[in-house]
């Protein structure tokens, strides 16, 4: 008999990310259809809007410059904020990786697509053909119009591309999920509707629209005439003699940029922008949503959903790791049905669903102060072994060595060559043996006779203040308030190791903040514990209480202590004591002090069945901000 195998996480979470990213679709081929009309030919009244036409072809050929940044945001997508110490670490580590690269390829192909279709849709009064008309009898030349708008096209992908990876568009904020002072909840939370994201989004995005397509506007003719108008004819006047008979004319020294064409990519330039900005938005609403299925948990369709949800928990991809640890926090506040059935599953493998699911959120917890103490002690990479080191002898230019015995008086020497070896070896010996080193005469320069006389130019040259700001402690001093000073400039501001950069990436882990997996694991296994008291008919829950506690009291002990003891970095030259302040870092030691202010309360008077004794509760009471309490 065939061993039915438990449905993975994927399997549930990837359908549903299909239908957000189908949602997302739908609201972006409205932005395209608005610009198809705009940007098409409006000879016809009824065909140039009617949506079975031109319109509509035009659409659905816009709609693939979106698709390619819809592509881009499916391969690169993650959750949590990126955790390096400074934005020049960020430069140095993703500069060279194959997501800059797949980012600005997407992006260009994106550019170039766009402009393909604006330029077969443009009406033939714009002049944007391949070959400039003419008089009948001249020769047909290359236009240089539509290579300049493609070259303006080409600069706005590298732009918005250089922006999307400073900006982290990649990223996926999961919303935070605050501690609530009742964990188990009747109904479901709402979240705000996708559309009414997007509309929050509207004061900014034309505004950041519009300046970066007036500033191209502006900068385009400069860039172009100096970097790329020769290299952009040379391309285009090879693919254009593939198709027409055109003349390899030259450059003129100074191109002609009229009026219309800079309008027109001002325009043209604002909607390419305008369809990047709002498929990255629409995408960033859309995917967040709730793990969810007809107001049930995404693996409630499963034919094992707890073993479904495990594997999510156990994943090693991000995404699905994330979702999941969400619909545990879900299912550990909402779904009675489901947290009766995570406290009777006792006959796993693997052993009880219980016990999985505490190690599995505990882990997430408990490597806060793995994290940390990495930090706080660094492990020194080890260093290769060393090849071995092979010496080549040099040629021989003495005797051999003596065989016979050394200690009995040499013999008489016979020939010249022996007599000068008994008198340099004479000379080597009464250096070796000489209790006193050989002077030399670099000695002499130790003297305070050679001292005054190396001293005498400086003082007869220099005044006292000039020697004292030649010293090597003044320029050393010097140097460094240069370089602070640097620090404080926009210039040196990417260098700066930053007090909150650094406490988050020793709290919430890298490359990626862990947030959302520390918080939900944090706020189920609170709001499980507490419901057990009345859903656990085993009473397996309430034997793992004290370890939940004492985890609790350690972890926030731990970031207590870290970040009020954890000195600011030298280049962090703007620093307060304000700055400890650190609002991820204090949602964690929020969501840790509310879960165990809930044990406490629940769990304290049982404290002494459970094996805990009462200096462990006063110590957990006072960790949680609960002195008055009795």
């Amino acid at each position: 008999m065939a061993v039915s195998r438990t449905p993975l996480y994927r399997q549930f979470l990837t359908p549903a990310l299909h239908r957000r990213f189908t949602g997302a679709a739908l609201i972006a081929l409205v932005i395209c259809y608005a610009e198809a009309v705009l940007i098409g030919e409006k000879s016809s009244l009824f065909w140039f809007w009617f949506p079975i036409g031109p319109a509509g072809i035009r659409t659905l050929l816009l709609f693939i410059s979106v698709l390619s940044i819809f592509v881009l945001r499916v391969a690169q997508l993650h959750l949590g904020t990126r955790t390096t110490a400074s934005p020049f670490q960020t430069f140095s580590q993703y500069l060279l990786r194959l997501n800059t690269l797949q980012t600005l390829a997407w992006y260009l192909f994106s550019a170039w697509w766009f402009s393909e279709v604006y330029m077969w849709s443009a009406p033939e009064s714009a002049d944007l053909g391949w070959i400039s008309r003419g008089m009948d009898w001249e020769r047909k030349r290359l236009n240089e119009r539509p290579i300049y708008l493609r070259s303006v096209y080409f600069m706005l992908a590298l732009l918005q591309a250089t922006l999307h990876l400073y900006y982290d568009y990649d990223n996926v904020k999961l919303p935070v999920t605050t501690a609530k002072k009742e964990p188990i909840a009747q109904q479901v939370p709402k979240m705000e509707h996708p559309i009414f994201q997007v509309k929050a989004m509207l004061p900014t995005l034309p505004r950041n629209i519009g300046v970066r397509a007036a500033g191209m506007s502006v900068l385009g003719p400069f860039v172009y005439t100096l970097f790329l108008r020769r290299t952009a004819w040379n391309y285009s006047l090879y693919f254009a003699e593939l198709l027409w008979d055109v003349p390899a004319s030259r450059l003129s020294y100074i191109p002609s940029h009229h009026i219309s064409i800079v309008i027109r990519s001002l325009t043209s330039g604002a909607f390419l922008i305008t369809l990047w900005e709002f498929s990255n938005a629409i995408f960033s609403a859309y995917v967040p949503r709730e793990p969810l299925k007809k107001e049930q948990p995404l693996t409630s369709e499963s034919r094992d959903p707890i073993g479904s949800l495990l594997n999510g928990l156990k994943s090693k991809r991000e995404v699905a790791r994330g979702f999941a640890f969400w619909e545990l926090l879900y299912i550990s506040q909402c779904f009675e049905a489901r947290r009766k059935a995570i406290f009777t599953d006792i006959d796993r493998p693997t052993g009880s669903a219980w016990n999985s699911i505490m190690t599995l959120c505990l882990g997430n917890i408990l490597n806060i102060s793995n994290r940390i103490q990495e930090f706080q002690n660094p492990v020194p990479a080890s260093a290769p072994p060393r090849p071995p080191i092979t010496i080549e002898t040099l040629p021989r230019i003495s005797a051999p060595l003596r065989q016979e015995n050394i200690l009995s008086n040499p013999p008489n020497p016979k020939n010249r060559r022996e007599k000068i070896e008994q008198s340099f070896g004479t000379i080597a010996k009464s250096y070796g043996q000489s209790p006193q080193p050989p002077s030399t005469p670099l000695k002499y320069l130790d003297s305070p006779t050679a001292k005054k006389y190396i001293d005498y130019p400086r003082q007869k040259l220099l005044t006292q203040g000039q020697q004292e700001r030649l010293s090597p402690q003044s320029l050393y001093a010097r140097y460094n308030q240069e370089l602070l000073s640097f620090l404080r400039t926009p210039i040196g501001n990417p260098f700066r190791q930053t007090f909150k950069r650094r406490v988050c990436s020793a709290v919430l882990g890298k490359p990626h903040s862990e947030l959302n997996l520390i918080i939900d694991s944090t706020n189920s296994l609170s709001a499980l514990a507490l419901a057990s008291l009345t859903e656990d008919p085993y009473g397996r829950v309430a034997k793992d209480v004290p370890l939940l506690i004492r985890a609790y009291v350690s972890t926030i002990s731990k970031i207590e202590s870290f970040v009020g003891g954890l000195p600011p970095h030298w280049t962090d030259v703007e620093f307060s004591e304000s700055d400890r302040r650190v609002e991820e870092v204090d949602l964690v030691v929020a969501s840790l002090k509310d879960g165990l202010q809930g044990l406490v309360n629940t769990f304290g008077k049982y404290a002494t069945e459970l094996g805990m004794d009462v200096g462990e509760i006063r110590t957990a009471k006072t960790i949680a901000g609960m002195e008055g309490d009795e």
